[in-house]
């Protein structure tokens, strides 16, 4: 059975490839990569949201305000606020039960995300995008107990709280950087659906590629490259040569083992990466996603041609966005 398990659809804040990753038993971090976005913000227009089973929403929900309490900060507003917030802190500590798939398994994915305006220099267009985010590794396994949960969500609001305090501290405490760019070889995974336009994908021209799929990478390159160019795209080697956009295509497969014997969790997407300023602090710049297509699913492991078709439709998606003007 291949049916996605779900389906992100154009939403943002991806950046390359690596992002920052937790276990229940890591240590908090002195600071993330990211610390440098959480300078100046109120915590006060901040809407805490969280996801997870009905039964513990409540209780963890007040966990984690109380985790703000206790560290002497403004306490988020109530994810029960009638009014949306432009700034949200999505805690995410549900599972996706995969019993079709792997019996009596589920997938748990959890996750800290802030997401908040952002504004793309090239265009002028303002999306809503992530702008720091912790998360640990996907995984297929037995059922969540509340103890995991809660173990989580204190590491995530602890590490966030960390960030939050390092960035806002007096200047005598920390000399304060106006001009930062978060290094791009860290990465923010999408939240949330993004607001970029069909009209902003058409004035692309030129393109970075990379190819993220161990062995058959170099097939993978030669059949996009085929496909761009014949879309009538141009390609560079580098991100900001002639104005260039970086895509990123991904296919990661890692295999299941005893947890669901002959299959893989399989990972693919499309990435187009470029620059973005906060919002409300413009000097701020981060790399991030403009746009996406993203799947993830649990399927025998794929073949060279599996990928091939897999890539051909993602590029697909990608060149009908880019057509429409």
């Amino acid at each position: 059975m291949e049916a996605p398990l779900f389906r992100l659809v154009q939403p943002i804040g991806w950046l390359f490839t690596l992002s920052l990753a937790f276990t229940s038993t890591t240590s908090i971090a002195a600071t993330t990569a990211y610390m440098s976005s959480m300078e100046q913000l109120d915590l006060r227009q901040v809407q805490l949201i969280v996801v997870a089973p009905d039964k513990l929403k409540a209780a963890l929900h007040n966990r984690a305000l109380r985790l703000f309490a206790e560290a002497g900060l403004p306490i988020p507003d109530s994810d029960s606020s009638q009014t949306p917030s432009s700034a949200v802190l999505t805690l995410t500590l549900d599972s996706r039960p995969i019993d079709d798939l792997c019996p009596g398994k589920v997938l748990y994915a959890p996750s800290l995300a802030f997401t908040e305006p952002v504004t793309i220099p090239r265009t002028g267009s303002t999306i809503r995008d992530t702008t720091w985010l912790i998360e640990s590794d996907k995984e297929v396994r037995g059922p969540v107990d509340d103890e995991r949960m809660t173990t989580d969500l204190d590491g995530f609001i602890r590490q966030f709280i960390t960030d939050y305090t390092t960035a806002n501290r007096q200047p005598q405490e920390r000399p304060t950087t106006p001009d930062v760019t978060v290094a791009p070889q860290f990465s923010l995974t999408p939240t949330i659906p993004q607001q970029q336009t069909d009209r902003d994908l058409g004035e692309i021209r030129v393109l970075s590629l990379s190819i993220l799929a161990g062995r058959w990478s170099s097939a993978l390159r030669a059949n996009a490259v085929r496909q761009l160019t014949e879309a009538g795209l141009r390609l560079v080697p580098n991100t900001g040569e002639d104005g260039a956009i970086s895509m990123s295509l991904e296919f990661t497969q890692r295999a299941l083992d005893d947890r669901c014997p002959g299959k893989v969790l399989y990972e693919q997407g499309v990435y187009l990466v470029e620059q973005v300023r906060i919002t409300r602090r413009p000097l701020v710049m981060l790399w991030s996603d403009i746009w996406l297509k993203e799947s993830l699913r649990i399927v025998p492991p794929r073949s060279l041609l599996e990928l091939e078709t897999d890539q051909r439709l993602l590029l697909q998606e990608f060149l009908r966005s880019h057509a429409t003007k």
